[in-house]
C-alpha cells in the first residue's frame, strides 16, 4: 500500500500538507487460514517502507537528471537494522521519523 516508486519528494512538495506521505508506504505480511469452509486472517504485520532517490549523475536526452529509486523496508534501516551503517545521518533521521510515523498511522495491533 502506498508508493513503491515515487518522484514526489518532501523537498518538491513542501507546500502540500501531506507531502511526507508521498515517500512512504507499507508492505503487509498476512497469514490467511481456511478451514472447514471458513476463511480467517490469522496474523497481520505491517512493514513500513520508504522510497530513496539518489541522483545517477547522468541526464536524459531532454536534459532532465536521472535517479536511482530504491524501496527500503524500514526495519532493516532503523537503529539495530542490518543496513543502518550504510546511511548518512540525514537519511537515518528521515528513516527513523518515517518508521515512527508510519507505525502510528497504521496502528495495527494483533
Amino acid at each position: 500500500m502506498g508508493n513503491f516508486i515515487s518522484n514526489q519528494r518532501i523537498e518538491t512538495m513542501q507546500d502540500e500538507e501531506n507531502a511526507k506521505w508521498t515517500e512512504r508506504g507499507v508492505l503487509m505480511d498476512v497469514t490467511i487460514k481456511k478451514k472447514a469452509g471458513k476463511t480467517t486472517i490469522e496474523t497481520a504485520k505491517a512493514h513500513p517502507s520508504w522510497v530513496n532517490r539518489t541522483p545517477k549523475g547522468t541526464y536524459s536526452p531532454e536534459g532532465y537528471p536521472l535517479y536511482l529509486y530504491q524501496t527500503y523496508i524500514l526495519e532493516d534501516f532503523i537503529e539495530g537494522g542490518k543496513y543502518r551503517s550504510q546511511l548518512d545521518e540525514d537519511t537515518k533521521e528521515r528513516i527513523d521519523t518515517a518508521y515512527k510515523e508510519m507505525n502510528e498511522h497504521v496502528g495495527l495491533k494483533w
